[in-house]
Protein backbone atom coordinates (compact mmCIF):
# COMPACT_ATOMS: atom_id res chain seq x y z
CA UNK A 1 0.00 0.00 0.00
CA UNK A 2 0.67 3.73 -0.20
CA UNK A 3 0.46 4.02 3.05
CA UNK A 4 1.99 2.11 6.10
CA UNK A 5 -0.51 0.38 7.98
CA UNK A 6 -0.90 -0.37 12.22
CA UNK A 7 -2.89 -3.19 13.24
CA UNK A 8 -3.36 -2.89 17.29
CA UNK A 9 -5.31 -4.87 19.75
CA UNK A 10 -6.04 -3.43 22.76
CA UNK A 11 -5.92 -4.43 26.74
CA UNK A 12 -7.77 -2.46 29.46
CA UNK A 13 -10.61 -0.89 28.27
CA UNK A 14 -13.02 -1.49 30.70
CA UNK A 15 -10.98 -0.42 33.36
CA UNK A 16 -10.43 3.21 31.80
CA UNK A 17 -9.24 2.51 27.94
CA UNK A 18 -5.56 2.06 29.38
CA UNK A 19 -4.14 0.49 26.49
CA UNK A 20 -5.30 2.45 22.98
CA UNK A 21 -4.83 6.33 25.64
CA UNK A 22 -1.50 5.38 26.62
CA UNK A 23 -0.18 3.97 23.25
CA UNK A 24 -1.69 7.16 21.80
CA UNK A 25 -0.26 9.00 24.48
CA UNK A 26 3.07 7.76 23.46
CA UNK A 27 3.12 7.78 19.82
CA UNK A 28 1.50 11.63 19.92
CA UNK A 29 4.13 13.05 17.79
CA UNK A 30 4.53 10.71 15.51
CA UNK A 31 0.32 10.03 14.82
CA UNK A 32 0.41 13.94 14.62
CA UNK A 33 2.37 14.19 11.37
CA UNK A 34 1.60 10.60 10.06
CA UNK A 35 -2.21 9.21 11.41
CA UNK A 36 -4.93 9.24 8.54
CA UNK A 37 -7.57 7.34 9.88
CA UNK A 38 -8.42 5.47 13.20
CA UNK A 39 -10.90 2.67 12.63
CA UNK A 40 -11.90 0.46 15.53
CA UNK A 41 -14.22 -2.70 16.21
CA UNK A 42 -15.70 -3.60 19.74
CA UNK A 43 -17.40 -6.60 19.27
CA UNK A 44 -19.49 -8.06 16.48
CA UNK A 45 -22.90 -9.95 15.85
CA UNK A 46 -25.16 -11.19 13.34
CA UNK A 47 -27.34 -7.92 11.57
CA UNK A 48 -27.06 -4.55 9.71
CA UNK A 49 -23.86 -2.53 9.76
CA UNK A 50 -23.84 -0.06 12.27
CA UNK A 51 -21.18 3.00 11.75
CA UNK A 52 -20.71 5.56 13.79
CA UNK A 53 -17.39 8.09 13.19
CA UNK A 54 -16.10 11.25 11.74
CA UNK A 55 -18.61 12.61 9.38
CA UNK A 56 -15.57 13.51 6.68
CA UNK A 57 -15.48 9.51 6.37
CA UNK A 58 -19.27 9.15 5.65
CA UNK A 59 -18.75 9.16 1.20
CA UNK A 60 -16.35 6.60 1.77
CA UNK A 61 -17.74 4.32 4.05
CA UNK A 62 -21.04 4.70 1.49
CA UNK A 63 -19.25 3.50 -0.91
CA UNK A 64 -17.76 0.51 1.06
CA UNK A 65 -21.32 -0.71 2.02
CA UNK A 66 -22.38 -0.80 -1.51
CA UNK A 67 -19.61 -3.19 -2.19
CA UNK A 68 -20.06 -5.39 0.38
CA UNK A 69 -22.60 -8.21 0.30
CA UNK A 70 -25.17 -8.76 3.30
CA UNK A 71 -24.77 -12.86 4.41
CA UNK A 72 -28.54 -13.02 4.83
CA UNK A 73 -29.78 -10.79 1.98
CA UNK A 74 -27.43 -11.35 -0.61
CA UNK A 75 -28.08 -7.29 -0.99
CA UNK A 76 -25.43 -4.74 -0.31
CA UNK A 77 -24.92 -3.76 3.41
CA UNK A 78 -25.98 -0.29 2.55
CA UNK A 79 -29.17 -1.41 0.52
CA UNK A 80 -30.08 -2.95 4.18
CA UNK A 81 -29.15 -0.07 6.50
CA UNK A 82 -31.55 2.17 4.02
CA UNK A 83 -34.46 -0.20 4.88
CA UNK A 84 -33.70 -0.11 8.30
CA UNK A 85 -33.65 3.37 8.52
CA UNK A 86 -37.09 3.31 5.95
CA UNK A 87 -38.69 0.98 8.57
CA UNK A 88 -37.55 2.43 11.88
CA UNK A 89 -36.67 5.80 11.49
CA UNK A 90 -39.34 9.04 12.10
CA UNK A 91 -40.53 10.53 8.95
CA UNK A 92 -37.50 13.06 8.43
CA UNK A 93 -35.10 9.99 8.47
CA UNK A 94 -37.45 7.60 6.40
CA UNK A 95 -37.76 10.33 3.79
CA UNK A 96 -33.74 11.38 3.62
CA UNK A 97 -32.90 7.75 3.77
CA UNK A 98 -35.39 7.09 0.31
CA UNK A 99 -33.96 10.40 -1.41
CA UNK A 100 -30.52 11.35 0.24
CA UNK A 101 -27.32 9.06 -2.06
CA UNK A 102 -25.32 8.94 0.94
CA UNK A 103 -27.03 7.83 4.39
CA UNK A 104 -25.75 9.62 7.30
CA UNK A 105 -23.30 7.88 9.76
CA UNK A 106 -23.96 8.35 13.58
CA UNK A 107 -21.53 11.17 15.36
CA UNK A 108 -19.19 8.77 17.85
CA UNK A 109 -18.95 9.84 21.83
CA UNK A 110 -16.64 7.99 24.03
CA UNK A 111 -16.23 4.98 25.60
CA UNK A 112 -14.38 2.75 23.54
CA UNK A 113 -10.52 2.78 21.56
CA UNK A 114 -11.34 5.14 19.54
CA UNK A 115 -11.26 8.01 22.09
CA UNK A 116 -7.48 9.02 22.62
CA UNK A 117 -7.38 9.07 18.25
CA UNK A 118 -10.79 11.21 18.16
CA UNK A 119 -10.89 13.18 20.83
CA UNK A 120 -7.52 13.91 22.38
CA UNK A 121 -4.99 13.32 18.79
CA UNK A 122 -8.12 14.85 16.48
CA UNK A 123 -7.42 11.88 14.48
CA UNK A 124 -10.92 11.08 11.62
CA UNK A 125 -12.18 8.00 13.40
CA UNK A 126 -14.63 5.09 12.66
CA UNK A 127 -16.63 2.33 14.71
CA UNK A 128 -17.74 -0.60 13.09
CA UNK A 129 -20.10 -3.31 14.09
CA UNK A 130 -22.50 -5.80 12.78
CA UNK A 131 -25.39 -5.90 15.13
CA UNK A 132 -29.31 -5.62 15.69
CA UNK A 133 -30.28 -9.14 16.51
CA UNK A 134 -30.06 -11.09 19.79
CA UNK A 135 -27.08 -8.55 21.21
CA UNK A 136 -29.39 -6.85 23.60
CA UNK A 137 -29.43 -9.71 26.33
CA UNK A 138 -27.36 -9.00 29.00
CA UNK A 139 -24.54 -11.55 27.89
CA UNK A 140 -21.69 -8.51 26.94
CA UNK A 141 -19.30 -8.59 29.54
CA UNK A 142 -20.83 -11.00 32.10
CA UNK A 143 -19.54 -14.99 32.57
CA UNK A 144 -21.69 -16.07 29.94
CA UNK A 145 -19.60 -13.78 26.91
CA UNK A 146 -17.90 -16.66 25.12
CA UNK A 147 -16.88 -18.04 22.20
CA UNK A 148 -19.98 -20.77 23.15
CA UNK A 149 -22.64 -18.15 22.96
CA UNK A 150 -21.29 -16.17 20.06
CA UNK A 151 -21.22 -19.37 17.64
CA UNK A 152 -24.38 -20.61 19.23
CA UNK A 153 -26.23 -17.48 19.00
CA UNK A 154 -24.70 -14.43 17.34
CA UNK A 155 -22.90 -15.72 14.53
CA UNK A 156 -23.44 -19.05 14.47
CA UNK A 157 -21.57 -19.50 10.63
CA UNK A 158 -18.69 -16.27 11.42
CA UNK A 159 -20.95 -15.13 8.24
CA UNK A 160 -20.65 -11.60 9.94
CA UNK A 161 -17.60 -12.02 11.17
CA UNK A 162 -16.72 -12.13 7.15
CA UNK A 163 -18.97 -9.21 6.18
CA UNK A 164 -16.94 -7.23 8.98
CA UNK A 165 -13.43 -8.39 7.83
CA UNK A 166 -14.64 -7.40 4.04
CA UNK A 167 -15.92 -4.12 5.10
CA UNK A 168 -13.18 -3.05 6.99
CA UNK A 169 -10.51 -4.57 4.68
CA UNK A 170 -12.03 -2.52 1.94
CA UNK A 171 -11.79 0.74 3.86
CA UNK A 172 -8.50 0.20 4.93
CA UNK A 173 -7.37 -0.41 0.93
CA UNK A 174 -8.89 2.31 -0.25
CA UNK A 175 -7.38 4.64 2.36
CA UNK A 176 -4.52 2.70 1.92
CA UNK A 177 -3.85 3.14 -1.22
CA UNK A 178 -5.95 6.46 -2.37
CA UNK A 179 -3.98 9.31 -3.89
CA UNK A 180 -6.14 11.74 -2.67
CA UNK A 181 -7.44 10.74 0.99
CA UNK A 182 -11.48 10.56 0.38
CA UNK A 183 -12.24 12.88 3.05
Amino acid sequence: PKRTLVYTSWDGEEPGLLGSTEWAEAHAEELERKAVVYINTDGNGRGVLDVSGSHTLEAIVNAVARDVEDPQTKASVWKRMQALEIRRGPAAVRNEARSRPDLRISALGSGSDYSAFLQHAGIPSLNLAYSGFDQSDGVYHSIYDDYYHFTKFLDTDFAYGRALAQTVGSLVVRLADADVLPF
